[in-house]
């Protein structure tokens, strides 16, 4: 081989190799993320995603949809197994506005949903078994539950019973409580836990949840009314009896008339991981990110404390927990903007690193916006199998167009969990709770209807977690071939 034709060989490969090695760079996402997988149909406007993992392996999100078509509201539904997602199916349709789905597994493997609807949140219940929810047909009639919610959060304790926290968003404003002995059937009178709420005031960003001894745990805001009126007061309360008495709220945080401590759009989140239950908020001129946790199930609290550096700003976050106790944040904070990720551990929380990339400065937003990413609001996650998390993020709320995507990544430092084997399925469901007379609708609605799609649809592959991983390798390969090359031309030349 002539010293030119090898010379030719060796730039022909530098070359490639750092064409190749730009986009691989620009396409990689951070700790093995998965490509951005759009879940919404683009036959309407989508909402966040609500989501839950269940003991076979599955992930089950939810979501709605308002078609552009007539203004309908679809209640959408699908499903992951930690490779590919079903084709979405249509589970509910309403002709009002769908304000919020709550789901949750039980012990026995039944998937619950509650969501709330219209203007003053009625509020609906159904189930369906976790291994075959796809198709409608599996799916309980939908039971009222005669509370006005918007929002309401179910939780299924160990012992089975049902547990629902609530905004009542009517002149009786304030966070309520009901539960249910009876698998829904009927429900308990419900308790008014703020009842000390200020004149004009509207709960908002309510979080509800159950520790390891099934303790019951919310936190909540409060907006106004007024209008330019700001607001006021991060509250915490607890049960740790099973929801028969509950504590008087706690502040966690309030609005400062002096100084720079002004909560625009707190958000508050919790998440409860055994017995230690985090809250994290934004607060602040420019609306940092602060923390404060218990370490004994709600009684005491370590003292409020900003984290993540001079990270900021508020496109409401969210946590989980991974297998081996860690807890997850994730959130759309800037600069640069983008969903950033964090994870508790030892006491301390690391070093945010960037998700997902929308834009490296403000300017490329307001002034020539971020092209083909996605503004990514609401972001929630879920953990699969104790090892896989599943992040589901949206466009902006006020987007006419607004999609609803999900991104995943394998913890490869945890092991799976054990994946228990799906029950044989069976061709109907026990029986549907029957409401008692009290609840039962005056009369029937052409509004809530279940909608019957003819059988399961099937799956779709989502982007594989490695596909960054294999386009690096190919600068990598190129990279030890010239390398090869070069010393063999230099050894025949020496």
């Amino acid at each position: 081989m002539s010293k030119q034709r090898i010379g030719i060989a060796i730039l022909a490969i530098s070359l490639l190799s750092i064409f190749w090695i730009v986009p691989a760079q620009a396409q990689a996402q951070e700790g093995g993320w998965s490509e951005p997988y759009r879940l919404s149909s683009e036959a309407g406007k989508a909402s966040e995603g609500f989501l839950v993992a269940d003991q076979y392996g599955y992930v089950h999100c939810f979501w709605t949809e308002v078609l552009f078509e007539n203004g309908q509201s679809i209640l959408k539904y699908a499903r992951f197994d930690g490779v590919t997602w079903s084709k979405p199916n249509d589970i509910y349709v309403t002709g009002q506005e769908i304000n919020n789905i709550s789901p949750v597994v039980d012990q026995q493997g039944i998937l619950h949903i509650v969501w709330t609807e219209g203007l003053f949140g009625r509020t609906y219940y159904t189930y369906a078994p976790a291994n075959n929810a796809l198709s409608v047909q599996n799916w309980a009639k939908p039971n009222r539950i005669k509370i006005p919610a918007r929002p309401g959060y179910l939780r299924v304790d160990s012992r089975g019973i049902f547990h629902i926290v609530y905004i009542n968003p009517t002149e009786e404003s304030g966070v309520y409580y009901v539960r249910s002995e009876d698998k829904g059937t009927t429900w308990s009178e419900p308790v008014w836990l703020d009842p000390d709420i200020l004149p004009d005031h509207i709960p908002d960003s309510l979080n509800f949840e159950l520790d390891e001894n099934d303790g019951l745990h919310a936190v909540w805001y409060y907006g106004t009314r007024e209008r330019n009126a700001r607001p006021d007061w991060v509250r915490y309360t607890h049960s740790l009896d099973g929801g028969h008495t509950w504590s008087k709220p706690f502040l966690i945080d309030k609005y400062e008339e002096e100084g720079e401590h002004i909560l625009e759009s707190p958000g508050p989140i919790m998440i409860v991981q055994g017995q230690t239950v985090h809250v994290i908020w934004a607060a602040g001129r420019f609306p940092y990110r602060n923390h404060s946790f218990s370490t004994d199930a709600g009684r005491t609290w370590s003292a409020p404390a900003q984290i993540f550096g001079e990270l900021h700003g508020q496109a409401f976050d969210d946590f989980t927990v991974d297998g081996s106790g860690r807890v997850h944040f994730f959130g759309q904070i800037r600069y640069p903007i983008g969903i950033y990720h964090a994870y508790w551990d030892q006491n301390r929380w690391s070093k945010p690193s960037l998700v997902y990339l929308v834009a490296a400065e403000d300017s490329e937003v307001g002034e020539a916006g971020i092209g083909t990413r996605v503004h990514a609001h609401h972001t929630h996650p879920v953990v699969r199998a104790g090892n896989q998390l599943v992040l589901t993020f949206t466009d902006g709320p006020a987007d006419p167009n607004r999609r609803l995507f999900v991104m995943y990544r394998n913890l490869n430092d945890i092991p799976p969990l054990e994946i228990l084997p799906t029950p044989t399925p069976t061709p109907t469901l026990i029986p549907p709770p029957s409401p008692t007379p009290s609840q039962l609708e005056p009369t029937a609605t052409a509004t809530a209807t279940l909608v019957n799609p003819a059988g399961v649809q099937p799956l779709e592959s989502a982007p594989r977690a490695d596909s960054a991983l294999q386009f690096g390798l190919v600068p990598v390969l190129l990279l030890l071939g010239g390398t090869f090359l070069f010393r063999l031309w230099y050894k025949n030349n020496s």
